[in-house]
């Protein structure tokens, strides 16, 4: 895992919290970048909640993180 992921999830996650109103597309982007890395993802939840934005916005950028790394990507419980 390294730092440069972990900044590169928070970043996009704070854009796509902003510029995206459709959340599998934004899911699918983050889940991409993130690959299969857990711990990258876990640390950039924790990242975005010290971002210098709104609290909506960090409060959007945590649930879509959040979504990619808890939620069965295909569906299935």
């Amino acid at each position: 895992m390294t730092a440069t992921l972990i900044e590169r999830l928070v970043v996009r996650a704070i854009t796509l919290a902003t510029d995206s109103f459709e959340d599998s597309a934004a899911m699918a982007e983050l889940r991409a970048l993130a690959g299969d890395d857990r711990k990258a993802l876990e640390r950039a939840i924790r990242s975005c909640l010290a971002q210098p934005a709104s609290l909506a916005t960090r409060h959007r950028a945590v649930e879509l993180l959040a979504r990619v790394r808890y939620e069965d990507p295909t569906g299935h419980a």
